[in-house]
């Protein structure tokens, strides 16, 4: 141990001296210093200290701690086993390899310009320095606390992730169970809670993100509703009545009883509309209010009508092909030319597929291919149309009705309205999921910009987790570039209206690569040496990473001076 008080080190506040024994170098390429010590305490590679050097202290990294017995220093060779073992261990001072992170004088920090002087005192940081010193934000949402590489976190040194980066999105990735929903339901909480200006949209293909109701947050469900679903609630006479009632059990069997999560008895309020029109009913909402909670659940149908999307299959579909994206509208124009009253995709199909009147070599020619001969287009192309047609039909979600019930589009201006959106994705097919999702992201696009435009402050955050199954790395051009298409739109055009997307993956050589250049923030949990790679990780941090613990990340940003790790510890309700 050394003397308290030699040279200004106790042990406790001071550990160490920056020695003689090496040079002192700060370069165009990296600054690097040497730090000696006798105190009787672990230093860990990645640990923060500060040195104090003549007016300015300097923010320090440990970036090398080595051992050594005074047979090392002699250069005695060990012959034997016993020879090893003969001599007690006699450690000699412990020289410690800094890396020097920033250089400050007073308040202002910047990178190292210059060494400290030799024997300058180095010494633990004060709670909240170091976050000082790295001139980490003051301002923004909480990601976590300021950690080191083997997990452990340094109190009072919050990371905050500034709303501005935030709209310059941000790419979350690990593997399973490292943290990546409960980094997202962070989030989502700290928004809600501390934003009242902010719709956080969350994309839900598990369950997970309902969970926040048991943090008492109202959550409105845009829940979609298939054919077959509406078949199954209604039986053979079932009202909008029946309706309701089927929605709230079939929401609260997959969202919480399928968790374990039990919500005890619950008042049901729900929101009816007649139309004149037809003379058929809607349910617009159906309220669920818990009995233990202060929040509820606004259950709110979603499905599409044809006329919505019949100019825009291709936006959620991303199916047709360069030549069939051509000719899309011309075909439909014909179609609407034999077709009476409004046009569904069903009646479309059927009139495609369907025999003519018009013969050919001896057989009647059928609709579609009597279109590709009179517009002079390859009946491929049209095929290319009746494939995606069908598609859409097939989803289910397209043009929902029974009897004199429908289930319509909902109000977006009411289901975007500051506050928490969940799409209940869990209960629909793939193609269904990926449809709701394009339509609705491409909503949230066009609401936006009128909102943002009459208030600068006004938000919203798309939470995109499985983001692969979305925005999924392609093998069609047609398709790569449709997706491209949305995510340019809704990244870089959409931040100019105040949207910002996260977006969580454990695999990024399964996502869209254009999601990798658009987002400027990098939040890495535990994750395979080939995607800290592909991420542009240093080698020197991905040793930890590989290994590491469920919540703890790397962040790079260009809202950060320097990459930082952080202990991300639950704040939502979250299961599993």
């Amino acid at each position: 141990m050394v003397e308290v008080g030699l040279g200004g080190v106790d042990c406790v506040s001071y550990v160490g001296l920056i020695t003689r024994l090496m040079p002192s170098s700060v370069s165009l390429e990296s600054a690097e210093v040497h730090m000696v010590t006798e105190c009787d305490r672990e230093f860990h590679v990645g640990e923060y200290l500060v040195v104090e050097s003549r007016g300015s202290n300097y923010l320090a990294r440990i970036a090398e701690s080595r051992v050594e017995d005074i047979y090392s220093i002699a250069k005695t060779p060990v012959l034997s086993l016993d020879q090893e073992l003969a001599m007690d261990v006699k450690y000699v001072p412990r020289l410690i390899k800094l890396e020097l992170i920033s250089e400050c004088r007073n308040s202002d920090c910047g990178p190292p310009t210059k060494p400290p002087e030799i024997h300058s005192r180095v010494r633990v940081p004060g709670p909240g320095e170091v976050s000082r010193m790295l001139s980490l934000p003051s301002a923004g949402v909480v990601i976590g606390a300021l950690a080191l590489p083997n997990g452990s976190s340094l109190p009072d040194n919050q990371v905050l992730l500034p709303l501005d980066a935030l709209r310059h999105h941000v790419l979350v990735v690990g593997t399973t169970g490292s943290g990546k929903t409960t980094l997202l339901k962070n989030l989502a909480l700290e928004l809600v809670g501390n934003y009242g200006k902010v719709t956080v949209v969350s994309l839900d293909a598990v369950g997970h993100y309902h969970h926040l109701l048991l943090n008492n947050v109202d959550v409105r469900v845009l829940m979609p509703v298939t054919r077959g679903m509406l078949r199954r609630y209604l039986g053979s006479g079932g009202d909008v009545k029946d309706l309701a009632h089927a929605l709230v059990r079939d929401y609260v069997n997959s969202a919480f009883k399928s968790f374990g999560i039990r919500l005890g008895r619950a008042r049901v309020r729900a929101r009816f509309a007649r139309r004149r029109k037809g003379g058929v009913s809607v349910v617009r909402e159906v309220r669920v209010m818990p009995g233990n909670l202060r929040a509820g659940v606004t259950i709110i149908p979603w499905a599409l009508r044809t006329r919505a999307i019949l100019y825009r299959v291709n936006d959620v579909t991303g199916m047709l092909t360069e030549q069939a994206r051509m000719f899309y509208g011309r075909v439909i124009k014909a179609v609407r030319d034999k077709v009476p009253g409004e046009l569904t995709f069903r009646k479309i199909y059927n009139h495609l597929i369907s025999p003519s009147e018009v013969q050919e070599r001896g057989r009647r020619l059928l609709n579609y291919e009597v279109i590709a001969r009179d517009l002079g287009i390859h009946e491929s192309t049209l095929q290319n149309i009746i494939r995606t047609i069908l598609a859409i039909i097939e989803t289910g979600v397209v043009d929902v009705k029974r009897g004199n019930v429908v289930v319509p589009e909902p109000d977006y201006r009411e289901a975007l309205r500051p506050g928490y959106v969940v799409l209940h994705l869990a209960n629909v097919l793939p193609m269904a999921q990926r449809v709701m999702v394009y339509r609705v992201l491409d909503v949230v696009y066009r609401f936006m910009g009128l909102e943002h435009l009459r208030d600068r402050e006004r938000m919203s955050a798309v939470l995109v987790d499985e983001a692969h199954l979305f925005f999924p790395q392609t093998r069609s051009e047609d398709e790569k570039a449709m997706l491209e298409r949305h995510l340019t739109r809704l990244t870089r055009l959409g931040r100019g209206r105040g949207i910002a997307v996260v977006f969580a993956t454990h695999m990024p050589t399964d996502l869209n690569d254009a999601v990798i250049q658009l987002t400027n923030t990098k939040i890495v949990l535990r994750s395979d040496e080939k995607v800290l790679e592909r991420l542009g990780i240093p080698s020197s941090e991905r040793r930890f990473l590989t290994t590491a613990t469920a919540g703890l990340a790397y962040v790079t940003t260009f809202a950060y001076r320097y990459p930082v790790y952080v202990r991300i510890t639950p704040r939502a309700y979250h299961v599993g």
